[in-house]
């Protein structure tokens, strides 16, 4: 009798520490003690860090914010992590994702005229220019050029409304609930958004993909079309990137609806953490406290 008591306070333990409680959302700002799942395959999960000192997590301008330990699934920060926002060029993950699985790195694509007439960020093509899909990727994600994603995907699927189809599938089969895309640019119409719940998972299978990974850690590149006559410059939109040495990417976006979004990976005592801010009066500043918070509020 003595030995079932004794497995079975075993038992409660083991399930403590291996399955925390999951999270839920806060519509402050508050730590949630829990873990984050997604359909995404884990090879091998670390245990997740403990909080070290008892402090007030701060005070964000951002709508909604999470911050995640990615080897563990736990969540370590989070502000109303549900709730449905435009999420401006932040779109450009998933536009990715859907370009690497749907056509090869060194592929060669022929700029047309029309392409070069786009709102917003340009990388400045000219017309008959020829460039690879690694490098309007590039082009995409370091300074977040909406004519490279508009060009990648009519190359993919010959319009845009026809690839928004395909990542609005590839939504579904990552398990993403309250996410929908009208667009692979991140402009604000037809009620494209996301949560910042659903933008760990893009973050997770984006990160999966080494080539995807490795752009968004470039700080400053160039790139050239395939004869060598034309040059862009790339740099990167990221500040954070820039300054804090922890940080190898992820991805900005700004509009004046969704206002200031911003995901960063940062490599801390060996593990990734990701924090996602949405809807900010200053991304960088609230991502650079969020990041400073938690380094000091956990351990690993």
């Amino acid at each position: 009798m003595l030995n079932k008591i004794v497995y079975t306070i075993l038992g409660f333990g083991v399930a403590f520490i291996f399955f925390p409680q999951k999270a839920y959302e806060q519509p402050l700002n508050q730590v949630v003690s829990g873990a984050f799942t997604a359909n995404v395959q884990e090879t091998h999960i670390l245990p997740a860090p403990e909080q070290a000192r008892n402090i007030a997590a701060p005070s964000l301008t951002a709508k909604a914010a999470l911050a995640v330990d990615l080897d563990s699934g736990s969540v370590l920060y989070s502000k109303n992590l549900d709730a449905e926002l435009p999420i401006a060029s932040l779109t450009k993950l998933m536009t990715a994702l859907i370009v690497v699985k749907n056509a090869g790195l060194d592929e060669i694509v022929r700029i047309e005229k029309n392409d070069r007439e786009v709102v917003g960020v340009s990388l400045g093509l000219a017309a008959g220019e020829q460039l690879t899909v690694r490098d309007l990727l590039k082009a995409m994600l370091i300074p977040s050029s909406n004519d490279a994603a508009l060009i990648l995907a009519n190359y993919v699927s010959g319009t845009s409304q026809d690839f928004a189809a395909l990542m609005n599938e590839e939504a579904k089969a990552l398990g993403l609930t309250r996410t929908y895309f009208s667009n692979p640019v991140g402009w604000d119409f037809d009620e494209s958004h996301s949560n910042a719940s659903d933008l760990i998972r893009i973050v997770k299978e984006f990160s999966s993909h080494p080539e995807l990974a490795e752009i968004v850690k470039t700080k400053e590149t160039l790139i050239t079309s395939v004869d060598g006559a034309h040059a862009h410059q790339l740099t990167t939109t990221n500040k954070l990137l820039l300054e804090n040495p922890e940080v190898v990417g992820i991805k900005t976006g700004f509009t004046s609806k969704a206002l200031g979004n911003l995901v960063i990976e940062a490599r801390h005592n060996g593990r990734r953490i990701v924090i996602v801010v949405l809807g900010s009066e200053n991304r960088e500043e609230d991502t650079r406290q969020l990041l400073l918070w938690v380094e000091i509020a956990y351990r690993w």
